[in-house]
């Protein structure tokens, strides 16, 4: 059992508790509030000064799944997490396959994303391909994948706009255009609902494991995140979902907020950014105040980092910056935790400081949104994963 007294409690989904207490047992949070019993066998962390809040959810990310900047020819990547080799990179519609089986759970960003108070992300392929495969909901400290994953398959990805076009186009290839992109996706789902009506009228239909992802979106048990930074982009993969019926966010998000009612009122969640870099001629429109703008239309909204794109590390300080643009504190905060977690689909387990919840829990010697404060302590299930006395060179606890 685990007790942190006296600090600061961002609960997230309810108000801030000055002087509160957080009691953990077997991995849960089991009390949170003012003035509460300190069970007897209970370990006492004093938070007195401190701020304590849920572990961060980053959204959309590539870590563990992808290597960024190696030097290998075949699997360098590019900003976008597309890939940039010379190698071929096979088909354009590869839905079967699975972050699961490529996952590292030693991978270094890992280790990074877990000491600037990360716990959980969505970890995918990348955006090279119109349909590139399936991603997982793992966290970011365990003994093994088996331990860490929390779920598989979690998503579909699949991306529109220059880096698919580009790509293909390149080694003189389909789709070389918009107009190829929005065709084989529309035929990837035409193909699917195609399956799917002859394996419901006769069962005996040999299975198809390339369609069965796709058969999960039509029906909604799967979601499709789909890559998408400029509005006519965003409307292409809007319009995919009128016609097929399917549930999707849109990831990156750069220009939603040039189109916010046409997002609003088909109530689709965006992930927005990464905010800090403009690589290509879709991005050039990318602005911190973007996710004020969301927010303040009614749409659900988080924040990325897109890492390895923008290293994990600078999650919150891509948030708070979005907070000065116009962002509110409340929906700063939310955008990189509960609503992170509403988006992907782990809210009853992650985002927020409730009973019930996973015990991932972060101490902060300052408020979240302020740049200069630095995680100290982090829990994962109630397990001290990164303490930043313990695992921390001298010269890095003191910052600049």
């Amino acid at each position: 059992m685990l007790a942190i007294i006296n600090g600061t409690l961002v609960t997230v989904s309810g108000p801030i508790i000055p002087n509160g207490t957080v009691i953990v047992d077997q991995g849960k949070i089991v009390a949170v509030g003012k003035n509460l019993p300190i069970p007897a066998k209970a370990e006492v962390v004093d938070a007195t000064g401190k701020f304590v809040m849920p572990g961060i959810v980053e959204a959309h990310c590539h870590l563990g799944v992808m290597d960024f900047g190696v030097g290998e020819e075949d699997n360098h990547m590019d900003a976008d997490g597309a890939p940039a080799g010379a190698g071929s990179f096979g088909p354009a519609v590869t839905p079967e396959l699975m972050s699961y089986y490529a996952f590292n759970p030693r991978h270094i960003q890992l280790k990074q994303a877990l000491a600037a108070g990360v716990t959980t992300i969505l970890t995918r392929p990348g955006s090279g391909k119109i349909i590139s495969g399936m991603g997982i909901i793992t966290k970011t400290y365990g003994k093994s994948r088996k331990d860490m994953v929390m779920m598989n398959p979690a998503e579909v990805k699949m991306a529109l706009g220059e880096n698919p076009k580009r790509n293909f186009g390149s080694k003189k290839q389909s789709p070389s255009t918009r107009m190829g992109s929005g065709a084989i996706l529309r035929d990837a789902f035409l193909k699917a609902k195609s399956y799917m009506a002859k394996r419901e009228k006769d069962p005996e239909t040999p299975i198809n494991y390339q369609m069965e992802p796709l058969v999960k979106v039509l029906k909604g048990e799967l979601k499709a995140r789909i890559h998408a930074h400029r509005a006519d982009d965003i409307m292409m993969a809007l319009r995919a979902a009128d016609e097929f019926g399917f549930q999707m966010s849109i990831e990156h998000a750069s220009e939603a907020h040039i189109i916010a009612e046409e997002v609003r009122k088909r109530n689709i969640p965006c992930v927005l950014g990464p905010s800090m870099t403009r690589t290509k001629v879709e991005t050039t429109r990318k602005d911190f105040a973007a996710a004020g703008i969301l927010e303040k239309a009614g749409i659900k909204v988080c924040i990325t980092t897109d890492a390895g794109v923008v290293p994990q590390e600078y999650l919150r300080t891509c948030v708070a910056l979005s907070h000065r643009a116009g962002m509110s504190e409340d929906g700063a905060i939310r955008a990189m935790t509960l609503t992170s977690a509403e988006i992907i689909g782990v809210e009853n387990r992650v985002g927020s400081l409730d009973v019930g919840k996973d015990a991932d829990v972060l101490i902060l010697d300052g408020h979240p949104l302020e740049l200069l404060s630095q995680v100290e302590k982090v829990y994962v299930s109630g397990v001290l994963a990164f303490d930043i006395e313990r695992d921390k060179e001298p010269w890095e606890k003191e910052g600049v």
